[in-house]
Protein backbone atom coordinates (compact mmCIF):
# COMPACT_ATOMS: atom_id res chain seq x y z
CA UNK A 1 0.00 0.00 0.00
CA UNK A 2 1.45 3.39 -0.92
CA UNK A 3 1.84 5.81 1.80
CA UNK A 4 1.19 9.71 0.98
CA UNK A 5 4.59 10.33 1.71
CA UNK A 6 5.16 7.26 -1.28
CA UNK A 7 3.24 9.44 -3.76
CA UNK A 8 4.45 12.65 -2.68
CA UNK A 9 7.94 11.67 -3.62
CA UNK A 10 6.62 9.90 -6.70
CA UNK A 11 5.10 13.10 -8.38
CA UNK A 12 6.75 15.85 -6.47
CA UNK A 13 10.07 17.28 -5.26
CA UNK A 14 10.80 16.81 -1.64
CA UNK A 15 9.32 19.50 0.40
CA UNK A 16 13.14 20.32 1.29
CA UNK A 17 14.39 20.26 -2.63
CA UNK A 18 11.57 22.79 -3.18
CA UNK A 19 11.98 25.08 -0.73
CA UNK A 20 15.80 25.05 -1.83
CA UNK A 21 14.87 25.67 -5.08
CA UNK A 22 13.49 28.79 -4.36
CA UNK A 23 15.26 29.91 -1.84
CA UNK A 24 17.98 29.73 -4.24
CA UNK A 25 16.35 31.47 -6.50
CA UNK A 26 15.35 34.51 -4.01
CA UNK A 27 18.96 34.71 -2.75
CA UNK A 28 20.02 35.05 -6.92
CA UNK A 29 17.27 37.54 -7.20
CA UNK A 30 18.47 39.69 -4.11
CA UNK A 31 22.43 39.37 -5.62
CA UNK A 32 21.58 40.39 -9.48
CA UNK A 33 19.33 43.03 -7.67
CA UNK A 34 21.93 44.54 -4.94
CA UNK A 35 24.78 44.67 -7.92
CA UNK A 36 22.85 46.13 -10.57
CA UNK A 37 21.19 48.68 -8.10
CA UNK A 38 24.55 49.10 -6.44
CA UNK A 39 26.56 50.29 -9.97
CA UNK A 40 23.70 53.46 -9.37
CA UNK A 41 25.08 54.17 -6.11
CA UNK A 42 27.86 57.06 -6.25
CA UNK A 43 30.92 55.84 -5.11
CA UNK A 44 32.20 56.80 -1.29
CA UNK A 45 28.30 56.35 -0.60
CA UNK A 46 27.54 54.11 2.13
CA UNK A 47 25.42 52.34 0.44
CA UNK A 48 27.91 51.12 -2.04
CA UNK A 49 29.12 49.29 0.91
CA UNK A 50 26.16 47.67 2.25
CA UNK A 51 24.97 46.83 -1.38
CA UNK A 52 28.18 44.88 -2.57
CA UNK A 53 28.09 42.97 1.45
CA UNK A 54 24.57 41.86 0.65
CA UNK A 55 25.59 40.80 -3.01
CA UNK A 56 28.46 38.80 -1.40
CA UNK A 57 26.46 37.05 1.41
CA UNK A 58 23.55 36.17 -0.85
CA UNK A 59 25.91 34.40 -3.02
CA UNK A 60 27.79 32.86 -0.53
CA UNK A 61 24.88 31.39 0.83
CA UNK A 62 24.26 29.92 -2.96
CA UNK A 63 27.65 27.98 -2.85
CA UNK A 64 26.70 26.69 0.47
CA UNK A 65 22.91 26.06 -0.26
CA UNK A 66 24.12 24.22 -3.54
CA UNK A 67 25.92 21.79 -1.52
CA UNK A 68 22.94 20.93 0.61
CA UNK A 69 20.78 20.77 -2.76
CA UNK A 70 22.99 18.73 -4.44
CA UNK A 71 23.02 15.89 -1.24
CA UNK A 72 19.16 16.43 -0.70
CA UNK A 73 18.69 15.58 -4.83
CA UNK A 74 20.92 12.45 -3.68
CA UNK A 75 19.36 11.50 -0.58
CA UNK A 76 16.39 12.32 -1.29
CA UNK A 77 15.86 11.39 -4.86
CA UNK A 78 14.12 13.03 -7.71
CA UNK A 79 10.46 12.12 -9.13
CA UNK A 80 10.26 10.71 -12.43
CA UNK A 81 11.08 12.56 -15.66
CA UNK A 82 8.20 13.88 -17.58
CA UNK A 83 7.23 11.91 -20.77
CA UNK A 84 9.12 14.57 -23.43
CA UNK A 85 10.48 14.63 -26.82
CA UNK A 86 14.30 13.09 -26.56
CA UNK A 87 15.46 16.42 -27.26
CA UNK A 88 13.40 18.40 -24.95
CA UNK A 89 14.72 15.92 -22.39
CA UNK A 90 18.49 17.10 -23.48
CA UNK A 91 17.44 20.56 -23.44
CA UNK A 92 16.14 20.30 -19.97
CA UNK A 93 19.36 18.45 -18.36
CA UNK A 94 21.41 20.86 -20.05
CA UNK A 95 20.11 24.34 -18.65
CA UNK A 96 19.93 22.39 -15.18
CA UNK A 97 23.41 21.73 -15.81
CA UNK A 98 24.41 24.64 -16.45
CA UNK A 99 22.25 26.41 -14.04
CA UNK A 100 24.74 24.35 -11.32
CA UNK A 101 27.75 25.27 -12.77
CA UNK A 102 26.92 28.74 -12.51
CA UNK A 103 25.62 28.53 -9.10
CA UNK A 104 29.12 27.27 -7.90
CA UNK A 105 30.94 29.11 -10.21
CA UNK A 106 29.40 32.41 -9.82
CA UNK A 107 29.85 32.69 -5.84
CA UNK A 108 34.34 30.78 -6.12
CA UNK A 109 34.39 33.68 -8.87
CA UNK A 110 33.33 36.18 -6.95
CA UNK A 111 35.09 35.21 -4.37
CA UNK A 112 38.55 34.68 -5.99
CA UNK A 113 37.69 37.97 -7.79
CA UNK A 114 37.88 39.90 -4.42
CA UNK A 115 41.01 38.03 -3.04
CA UNK A 116 42.84 38.91 -5.93
CA UNK A 117 42.12 42.77 -5.38
CA UNK A 118 43.71 42.11 -2.18
CA UNK A 119 40.48 42.28 -0.80
CA UNK A 120 39.53 39.79 2.64
CA UNK A 121 36.02 37.85 1.69
CA UNK A 122 33.65 38.21 4.81
CA UNK A 123 31.01 35.75 5.47
CA UNK A 124 28.57 37.26 8.34
CA UNK A 125 31.24 38.19 10.74
CA UNK A 126 33.98 35.48 10.22
CA UNK A 127 37.31 36.19 7.48
CA UNK A 128 37.02 33.55 4.72
CA UNK A 129 40.62 32.13 4.14
CA UNK A 130 42.86 33.02 1.25
CA UNK A 131 42.03 31.25 -1.63
CA UNK A 132 44.19 33.64 -4.12
CA UNK A 133 46.43 36.22 -3.00
CA UNK A 134 46.84 39.26 -4.54
CA UNK A 135 47.34 39.17 -8.25
CA UNK A 136 45.93 42.19 -9.96
CA UNK A 137 46.93 40.35 -13.95
CA UNK A 138 44.24 37.53 -12.57
CA UNK A 139 41.46 40.02 -11.08
CA UNK A 140 40.42 41.46 -14.89
CA UNK A 141 39.80 37.78 -16.92
CA UNK A 142 38.36 36.43 -13.28
CA UNK A 143 35.88 39.68 -12.96
CA UNK A 144 35.26 39.41 -16.64
CA UNK A 145 33.93 35.59 -16.24
CA UNK A 146 31.95 36.09 -12.84
CA UNK A 147 30.19 39.37 -14.92
CA UNK A 148 29.80 36.53 -18.02
CA UNK A 149 28.08 33.90 -15.66
CA UNK A 150 25.82 36.75 -14.13
CA UNK A 151 24.46 37.77 -17.76
CA UNK A 152 24.11 34.50 -18.17
CA UNK A 153 22.09 33.75 -15.41
CA UNK A 154 18.97 35.81 -16.75
CA UNK A 155 19.11 33.48 -20.30
CA UNK A 156 19.29 30.13 -18.10
CA UNK A 157 16.82 30.95 -15.43
CA UNK A 158 14.63 32.42 -18.33
CA UNK A 159 14.85 29.49 -20.43
CA UNK A 160 14.18 27.80 -17.42
CA UNK A 161 11.12 29.24 -16.59
CA UNK A 162 9.72 29.50 -20.20
CA UNK A 163 10.09 25.74 -20.16
CA UNK A 164 8.22 25.30 -17.14
CA UNK A 165 5.69 27.33 -18.43
CA UNK A 166 5.53 25.82 -21.74
CA UNK A 167 5.13 22.22 -20.44
CA UNK A 168 2.27 23.96 -17.99
CA UNK A 169 0.41 25.58 -19.98
CA UNK A 170 0.89 24.14 -23.81
CA UNK A 171 1.62 20.51 -22.85
CA UNK A 172 -0.34 20.12 -19.92
CA UNK A 173 1.72 18.60 -17.90
CA UNK A 174 1.78 19.35 -14.12
CA UNK A 175 5.14 20.68 -13.93
CA UNK A 176 4.38 23.45 -11.60
CA UNK A 177 3.38 21.26 -9.01
CA UNK A 178 6.08 19.01 -9.15
CA UNK A 179 8.33 22.33 -7.11
CA UNK A 180 5.51 23.07 -5.08
CA UNK A 181 5.91 23.67 -1.85
CA UNK A 182 2.11 23.13 -0.57
CA UNK A 183 1.58 19.45 0.13
CA UNK A 184 -0.55 17.42 -2.49
CA UNK A 185 -3.25 16.81 0.31
CA UNK A 186 -3.95 12.97 -0.29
Amino acid sequence: MNRPSDTLQRTRYHPLSAALHWLMFLLFVVALATIEYRDDVPKGDPLRDLLRTVHMHAGQLVLILVVVRLIARKMLGVPPELPLPRIQRLGAHAVHLLLYVVMIGLPITGILFTQAGGREVVFFGSTLPVILAKDMALRGPIKEVHEFMGNAVYFLVGLHVLGALWHQFFDRMPILQRMSLRSSGK
